[in-house]
């Protein structure tokens, strides 16, 4: 509780206010903190993974080196530098260990679900009923686009994961910290 009030809580807590904002994001009650949560979260389970990959460790070189590395991995499949839809099959399963994409997944749904990026009304001659076109009209037909389920429950269930991940790193240190060989 040291670690993840003064460390994580409040930092995600200024940072949303700072920059939500600024950013100029929906500019409703609701949206606001879900983004506020979904930082939370994000910054809980690294946090949970880091404690998990250090404990036990007595150089702190090797660490920072298994941290760098699945930072690095987690970032590659979290759909920010490569679509996740054009990976190939077999790789595709990293995905779900990523923390970045279920922060940037729940994200993506909070600000674009209800976004029309249409300046013209929808008929027969407008490209928002031709869904074979590149360029989507709606904030749900990108997110389709891009994979992503756009439904309440596509938006909670990365809330979800990233819960269970911290769960399961903290036990993981916690169960490395219990059977760790004590000097006395």
């Amino acid at each position: 509780m040291a670690d993840l009030i003064p460390m994580r809580t409040l930092p995600s807590i200024i940072l949303t206010c700072i920059v939500y904002f600024m950013l100029g994001l929906k500019p409703t009650v609701e949206a606001f903190f879900i983004m506020m949560f979904t930082l939370m979260m994000v910054s809980f389970t690294a946090t949970s993974m880091a404690l998990a990959i250090a404990t036990g460790h007595d150089v702190v070189a090797v660490a920072n080196l298994l941290m760098t590395i699945s930072f690095v991995f987690m970032i590659i499949f979290s759909g920010l530098l490569v679509n996740l839809t054009s990976v190939l099959s077999w790789l595709s399963w990293l995905q779900y260990f990523s923390i970045p994409r279920y922060g940037m997944t729940a994200l993506q749904i909070n600000e674009f679900v209800g976004l029309d990026f249409c300046n013209f009304p929808t008929n027969e001659d407008s490209n928002c009923t031709d869904f074979s076109t590149i360029q989507p009209c709606t904030g749900e037909q990108y997110l389709k686009s891009q994979g992503i389920d756009a439904t309440t429950w596509g938006l909670w269930q990365n809330h979800v994961a990233l819960g269970c991940m911290t769960i399961i790193f903290l036990t993981i240190c916690y169960l490395k910290l219990h059977f760790m060989k004590k000097f006395s």
